[in-house]
């Protein structure tokens, strides 16, 4: 495995997504420009903080899916008895449901052959570690509106 001179993060990515969760709409302009910026990773720095930003995009994108409904003050309101129909009717939890949206994008989009020939990183190195970032980037998300 390479090893990454800066460790992959999205600290301020799901700090603004609280804010926006909670109602700070100076915050969910911001959020709405980052996820724009993510959708096509513009300005990342290697192969895993282009993915992540793209799994950041795809994520969110899932639990507006998930959940019906992209407002996402709306969402953070939804009682526990909500999530749990949700998951009966999506036959899967919120995070999970994330992950596999995430690794369709992924495959739909053979993302780790363009990664690796736009970053000089093996095909086979960044498909082992595609998932770990997906859940990690999900789990990220579901911690935000305490679905974990």
């Amino acid at each position: 495995m390479t090893l990454m001179t800066k460790p992959i993060e999205f600290n301020e990515f799901y700090e603004l997504l609280k804010a926006a969760k909670n109602g700070n709409k100076k915050k969910k302009e911001n959020l709405d420009w980052i996820l724009a910026e993510y959708e096509h990773a513009e300005g990342s720095e290697n192969a895993y903080d282009e993915l992540g930003q793209v799994f950041c995009h795809i994520g969110v994108m899932g639990l507006y899916e998930y959940a019906g409904i992209d407002d996402l003050q709306y969402i953070n309101h939804l009682k526990k008895s909500v999530w749990e129909y949700l998951e009966v009717r999506m036959g899967i939890n919120l995070t999970l449901h994330m992950v596999e949206t995430m690794m369709e994008h992924a495959k739909q989009h053979e993302l780790s052959t363009k990664m690796s020939d736009k970053w000089d990183i093996s095909r086979e190195e960044l498909a082992e570690n595609m998932e770990g970032l997906a859940k990690y980037v999900a789990e990220g998300i579901a911690d935000v509106f305490d679905q974990q």
